[in-house]
């Protein structure tokens, strides 16, 4: 007599065990936090130069508008000064001035302007009131200064450092050279005099 067991008539099932190659993931999740990382550092960087180039060019553009109205006030005081000892005079006169070349590291021109001229702005409509235009190209930088005039003036530009104010008998100017009617007399040379 047999004993058959109900399990012993099921063909077996033969397992098959899938062997799975060895994967580590972790090499490339640590070289993709690297990279990540190193892209938001890079994006934050540049947002922090960007933003401190913007602030730097904000302090040069504030201080090149602060030296040029001062430089500006201290011309147009020199001019009026022109002015008021030429009184209506019929002689000439020149004053020398004496300014950097420079403000806050760029180059500036001076323009001066009459009574009643557009480039006054709104000071154009002051019958006795002329201006500086003082201007910084590379600074961005624009800045009028208006001043009374009790002489005629006759519109002019010099580049930004030493120049001349110069009444000719009639009406003030600014000139980067001394004018030649103007000028001291020359001093003779040695060899023109034993000549």
């Amino acid at each position: 007599d047999r004993i058959v067991h109900a399990n012993s008539h099921r063909p077996r099932l033969q397992q098959h065990t899938m062997i799975r190659q060895p994967t580590d993931d972790r090499g490339v999740s640590i070289a993709l936090t690297h990279i990540l990382t190193i892209a938001i550092t890079t994006v934050l960087v540049a947002g922090l130069l960007l933003g401190a180039s913007g602030l730097l060019e904000e302090r040069k553009t504030g201080a090149a508008q602060t030296e040029l109205r001062t430089l500006g006030n201290r011309m147009a005081e020199d001019i009026a000064n022109v002015g008021h000892e030429a009184g209506g005079t019929t002689g000439n006169m020149v004053l020398q001035t004496n300014h950097p070349p420079q403000v806050s590291g760029s180059g500036y021109a001076v323009s001066l302007y009459g009574t009643s001229a557009p480039e006054c702005g709104t000071y154009q409509s002051d019958s006795d009131v002329a201006c500086l235009v003082m201007e910084s190209p590379q600074a961005n930088v624009q800045i009028i200064v208006p001043f009374r005039s009790t002489e005629p003036i006759t519109a002019s530009s010099v580049s930004g450092g030493d120049f001349f104010i110069v009444y000719d008998g009639s009406t003030i100017s600014i000139s980067g050279q001394r004018p030649p009617a103007l000028a001291p007399p020359s001093v003779p040379q040695v060899s023109e005099v034993r000549g």
